[in-house]
Protein backbone atom coordinates (compact mmCIF):
# COMPACT_ATOMS: atom_id res chain seq x y z
CA UNK A 1 0.00 0.00 0.00
CA UNK A 2 1.70 3.00 -0.91
CA UNK A 3 0.72 7.02 -0.26
CA UNK A 4 1.36 9.52 -2.79
CA UNK A 5 1.28 13.36 -2.10
CA UNK A 6 1.89 16.35 -4.37
CA UNK A 7 1.64 19.93 -3.42
CA UNK A 8 3.40 22.73 -5.70
CA UNK A 9 3.72 26.29 -5.00
CA UNK A 10 4.35 29.30 -7.52
CA UNK A 11 6.71 32.33 -6.23
CA UNK A 12 6.36 35.48 -7.80
CA UNK A 13 9.84 37.45 -7.73
CA UNK A 14 9.08 41.37 -8.03
CA UNK A 15 12.19 43.68 -9.59
CA UNK A 16 13.60 45.88 -7.39
CA UNK A 17 13.61 48.00 -10.08
CA UNK A 18 10.54 49.33 -11.42
CA UNK A 19 8.25 47.10 -9.00
CA UNK A 20 7.34 45.02 -11.99
CA UNK A 21 7.07 41.48 -12.06
CA UNK A 22 10.08 39.39 -13.68
CA UNK A 23 9.39 35.70 -13.33
CA UNK A 24 7.52 32.60 -11.85
CA UNK A 25 9.01 30.08 -10.08
CA UNK A 26 7.28 26.78 -9.20
CA UNK A 27 8.41 24.54 -6.56
CA UNK A 28 6.76 20.95 -6.39
CA UNK A 29 7.27 18.55 -3.31
CA UNK A 30 6.32 14.90 -3.26
CA UNK A 31 6.19 12.67 -0.31
CA UNK A 32 5.77 8.68 -1.27
CA UNK A 33 5.14 6.02 1.46
CA UNK A 34 4.99 2.61 1.48
CA UNK A 35 4.13 -0.06 3.85
CA UNK A 36 4.69 -3.54 4.69
CA UNK A 37 2.98 -6.05 6.56
CA UNK A 38 4.52 -8.91 8.05
CA UNK A 39 3.08 -11.66 9.71
CA UNK A 40 4.25 -13.92 12.49
CA UNK A 41 1.60 -15.63 13.72
CA UNK A 42 2.00 -16.62 17.31
CA UNK A 43 0.73 -20.09 16.04
CA UNK A 44 1.05 -22.08 13.48
CA UNK A 45 -1.56 -21.88 10.61
CA UNK A 46 -4.55 -23.49 10.29
CA UNK A 47 -5.14 -25.70 6.94
CA UNK A 48 -9.26 -25.58 6.37
CA UNK A 49 -10.78 -25.76 3.27
CA UNK A 50 -11.80 -23.19 1.77
CA UNK A 51 -15.44 -23.69 -0.30
CA UNK A 52 -14.80 -20.60 -2.90
CA UNK A 53 -11.57 -21.64 -3.95
CA UNK A 54 -12.57 -25.21 -3.87
CA UNK A 55 -9.06 -26.00 -1.81
CA UNK A 56 -6.87 -26.52 1.31
CA UNK A 57 -5.32 -23.10 2.26
CA UNK A 58 -3.84 -21.60 5.08
CA UNK A 59 -6.16 -19.76 6.98
CA UNK A 60 -5.30 -16.32 8.99
CA UNK A 61 -7.56 -14.83 12.12
CA UNK A 62 -9.60 -11.96 11.29
CA UNK A 63 -6.79 -9.21 13.20
CA UNK A 64 -4.32 -10.56 10.80
CA UNK A 65 -6.66 -10.34 7.43
CA UNK A 66 -7.73 -7.00 8.68
CA UNK A 67 -3.95 -5.86 8.81
CA UNK A 68 -3.20 -7.59 5.75
CA UNK A 69 -5.91 -5.56 3.52
CA UNK A 70 -5.77 -2.59 5.59
CA UNK A 71 -8.99 -2.50 7.42
CA UNK A 72 -10.32 -2.67 11.02
CA UNK A 73 -11.63 -5.69 12.13
CA UNK A 74 -14.84 -4.81 12.14
CA UNK A 75 -14.83 -4.36 9.00
CA UNK A 76 -13.45 -7.44 7.93
CA UNK A 77 -16.80 -8.62 9.83
CA UNK A 78 -18.54 -6.50 7.62
CA UNK A 79 -17.28 -8.31 4.61
CA UNK A 80 -17.78 -11.85 6.19
CA UNK A 81 -21.13 -11.08 6.34
CA UNK A 82 -21.70 -9.28 2.82
CA UNK A 83 -19.77 -12.66 1.29
CA UNK A 84 -17.12 -10.53 -0.17
CA UNK A 85 -14.15 -12.20 1.25
CA UNK A 86 -14.10 -16.34 2.16
CA UNK A 87 -14.12 -17.78 5.25
CA UNK A 88 -14.69 -20.83 7.30
CA UNK A 89 -14.97 -21.75 11.17
CA UNK A 90 -13.63 -23.91 12.97
CA UNK A 91 -15.95 -26.80 15.46
CA UNK A 92 -14.79 -23.70 18.37
CA UNK A 93 -17.12 -20.95 16.90
CA UNK A 94 -13.71 -19.18 15.59
CA UNK A 95 -13.84 -16.95 12.23
CA UNK A 96 -10.87 -17.67 9.78
CA UNK A 97 -10.24 -15.78 6.67
CA UNK A 98 -8.94 -17.42 3.26
CA UNK A 99 -5.70 -15.12 2.48
CA UNK A 100 -6.73 -15.80 -1.07
CA UNK A 101 -10.13 -13.83 -1.16
CA UNK A 102 -7.93 -10.75 0.31
CA UNK A 103 -5.22 -10.77 -2.51
CA UNK A 104 -8.16 -10.27 -4.90
CA UNK A 105 -9.98 -7.36 -3.56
Amino acid sequence: MGFRISCSAFIVHRSPVGGGMRRKRRIEITVETHEVVVLRPRQRFIQAWCEKCAEQVKMITVDEAAAVAGVTSRTMYRWVEAEKTHFSETPEGRLLICPNSLSKR
